[in-house]
């Protein structure tokens, strides 16, 4: 007996990746399959901001809240100030975002947004199509992407974690530069007694100043350990007072995450109907967590391919020079957290600023990846290899497998 199936795709997740994917079937109009998305949330809120570089390619995006053409890098060497160009570093606002989407897939007669329902049980296929179980009845579906978090935060869910908690502040006087941001701030964060705090993690300060009185200030960290934010806030807080420099402020509204970096992927279900996508299964870039950009270029693809009558896609999987790269940055920076703020500065130091961007972006070319490993050779990596050597040789072991 055959299951007739309630939609085409059954959309897991209402995050960042489900409603990427569910804007992208919504805007083909008529050619989107039928499709619903499934969220546990009740309501959205402003709770987070994504950035990246600009893709000079890409869309105008109506959720930007804020563009900066410079940012800095600073360490104990010195600062930079990088030149963005036309790839300007944006911030999304993700209130605004998640209000766009569901204007979006509102105006759909393919694609149905669910809030507030939990999926029960495991979906299981019968009779070719999915059925997914939830609090609120059963569904069925020829198509699933599941975009769920795979697996919670624990020490060894991945090679590093980058964990972050920031708050946006109103200072009753103007201290910001509402040009130019603060990228990663080595020096500020040892000031405020990083070192002492996470001996084994890399930590520095993140400023994103939208208002000459407004920014959202993050204490960040790269580390062995996913960390709660009350780890944080004690750090966070010196970071403020630190670049405040006493200024009165109030705090708006705060955030916290924690990204996994070089994660193993979740095994793939074994069924090409059956699709996970999102933040832990290839949506993040290993060595930074940067994830917005990738999700948007991905939710294109699968969204036309799923049009098209060929099925959802996963992530495409990164280029095998980067994963090698990626592998070898997490690697160094999980066995000699010291090295790291020499390593990005002399990154950014030594390459020309587009082909960084580009580099960080999933956008670089053989000759942009060329430039980036003479930047840190000699330097922070070619130290880290020469010791790699006396290891072998019965002297400081730097690099062991995580």
């Amino acid at each position: 007996m055959t299951t007739a199936a309630d939609v085409d795709l059954i959309i897991l997740g209402g995050g960042c990746a489900g409603l990427s994917l569910a804007s992208a079937l919504a805007q083909l109009g008529g050619t989107s399959p039928h499709a619903v998305i499934l969220e546990g949330r009740q309501t959205y809120s402003h709770d987070r901001t994504w950035c990246y570089f600009k893709d000079g390619q890409a869309v105008a995006r109506t959720d930007v809240q804020h563009a900066w053409p410079s940012m800095r890098v600073a360490s104990g060497a010195g600062t930079i100030a990088l030149d963005c160009g036309t790839a300007r570093y944006e911030m999304v606002n993700a209130g605004q975002f998640y209000q766009n989407a569901q204007l979006t897939i509102g105006q759909s007669e393919q694609v149905g947004l669910k809030m507030g329902v939990l999926v029960t049980k495991p979906p299981v296929k019968q009779n070719d199509v999915w059925r997914v179980d939830t609090g609120v009845g059963t569904l069925y579906s020829r198509f699933v992407v599941d975009t769920r978090p795979a697996q919670l935060p624990h020490r060894d869910g991945a090679k590093l974690w980058q964990s972050f908690y920031g708050e946006e502040i109103q200072c009753d006087v103007a201290v910001f530069d509402v040009a130019c941001g603060d990228l990663m701030d080595f020096a500020a964060a040892d000031a405020c007694g990083a070192r002492q705090a996470l001996p084994e993690a890399v930590c520095f300060v993140y400023v994103l100043p939208t208002t000459a009185k407004r920014a959202l200030i993050e204490f960040t960290v790269f580390g062995p350990d996913p960390l709660p934010p009350e780890s944080l806030h004690a750090l966070h807080a010196n970071a403020v007072a630190l670049r405040l420099g006493g200024a009165t402020f109030s705090v708006l509204r705060s955030e916290h995450g924690v990204l996994p970096m070089g994660a193993t992927p979740p095994a793939a279900v074994g069924d090409a109907s059956y699709v996970l996508a999102g933040l832990t299964a290839g949506g993040a870039r290993p060595s930074s967590g940067y994830a917005f950009a990738r999700i948007q270029r991905w939710a294109s693809s699968c969204a036309l391919s799923l049009a098209t009558g060929k099925g959802p896609l996963g992530h495409a999987p990164d280029r095998l020079v980067q994963r090698l790269m990626d592998a070898l940055f997490l690697k160094l920076v999980r066995a000699r957290p010291d090295l790291a703020p020499d390593l990005f500065f002399a990154l950014f130091a030594g390459t020309n600023t587009q082909s960084v961007i580009r580099f960080l972006s999933d956008r670089a070319t053989l000759r942009d990846h060329a430039r980036v490993v003479a930047s840190l050779l000699p330097g922070p990596l070619l130290r880290a290899v020469l010791k790699r050597k006396r290891q072998k040789h019965g002297d400081l072991p730097l690099l062991e497998t995580p």
